[in-house]
């Protein structure tokens, strides 16, 4: 038996000599190790520690371990038990919960799994395989009035995501990746992680004021609840359960953060380049919504201001 497996125990007996006893050590064991090979949870632990997990990028691993995880509830079954329907069930519960996006990553998630375990000979079908993707509508932009709500009822951690998010209009993962030292003067600057653009964003004045305030026990500039670095996963989950408990209305993320950054720039006259400077988006398609919508807006209030002016006052004298 190696040593390491071995506790010994010494005792000093009446005489005065030492008597040695050696017994085998008991291990603590996680539950996740208790499981029987071919369980939905031992094959998971084998995908996690697998070179095709490796090789996927980080972002990949955060979002497939935020989705794969609720498997682990069912975690003791054989995986070549578990049903396309299960999966639906999972799929549907998230659906009603977290909205249809999610939903929709969770199967792609499990399917990605399964298609490795059938790769391994641990299953013989892939049951999440050519699951449909539930419609989905786009993201919706948050509201100045929603914002308002939202930071008089969420934890202080979140609230901090949300203005940094307002304030700068960056995809959660820039958020997550902000880091104090990135400062200089009233600027920050922000490598994209999705498209690698390069960005030099000025904080507003009401922004610098309030992060003044904010605590640094990390490097990074979001921190979660115990003072670590904000990661997307805990970003993530932290508005899952905010939405959970009715502090966010369902279907509202940090995407629509970012289209409301981007509406209100908008709506302060500026152009499409001018958003694009700050949101860093490739092409200017998707900018260009936010600035016709203002731009309607405001050619329709100066229309009724003409109209006000001009014809109406005949109107009035009629009426």
């Amino acid at each position: 038996m190696p040593r390491e497996d071995v506790k010994i125990v010494r005792k000093t007996l009446a005489d005065g000599s030492v008597k040695e006893y050696r017994y085998a050590k008991k291990r603590k064991t996680d539950e996740r190790t208790k499981q029987s090979a071919g369980t939905v949870g031992a094959v998971l632990r084998l995908y996690f520690g697998s070179p095709e997990w490796m090789a996927t990028t980080l972002n990949t691993k955060r979002s497939r371990v935020i989705y794969l995880q609720e498997l682990d509830r069912i975690g003791d079954i054989p995986l070549a038990e578990l049903k396309r329907r299960v999966i639906l069930q999972f799929r549907d519960t998230i659906a009603r919960t977290r909205g249809p996006g999610a939903a929709n990553q969770f199967t792609q998630s499990t399917s990605a799994f399964l298609s490795w375990a059938l790769n391994r000979e641990w299953i013989e079908a892939n049951a999440a395989a050519r699951i449909r993707h539930l419609p989905m509508k786009p993201l919706p932009a948050w509201t100045p009035e929603m914002v308002r709500a939202a930071l008089a009822v969420l934890p202080a951690h979140l609230n901090r995501a949300i203005i940094l998010a307002l304030f700068t209009g960056q995809r959660r993962s820039d958020l997550c990746a902000m880091k104090w030292a990135d400062i200089s003067g009233n600027s920050i600057y922000v490598k994209q992680v999705k498209t690698g653009t390069e960005l030099w964003i000025p904080l507003h004045p009401t922004l610098l004021a309030t992060m003044s305030a904010w605590p640094r026990t990390a490097d990074t500039i979001l921190t979660g609840i115990r003072g670590g670095p904000m990661t997307i996963y805990n970003l993530t989950r932290s508005m899952n359960d905010a939405q959970a408990k009715g502090l966010i209305p369902l279907g509202f993320n940090v995407h629509g953060l970012r289209k409301l950054a981007a509406t209100l720039l908008a709506e302060a006259g500026c152009s499409t380049h001018e958003i694009a400077a700050i949101t860093g988006h490739k092409t200017l398609k998707m900018v260009e919504h936010y600035t016709r919508s203002a731009d309607q807006k405001r050619m329709a209030s100066d229309a009724i201001l003409k109209l006000e002016t001009a014809n109406w006052k005949l109107l009035e004298t009629t009426i």
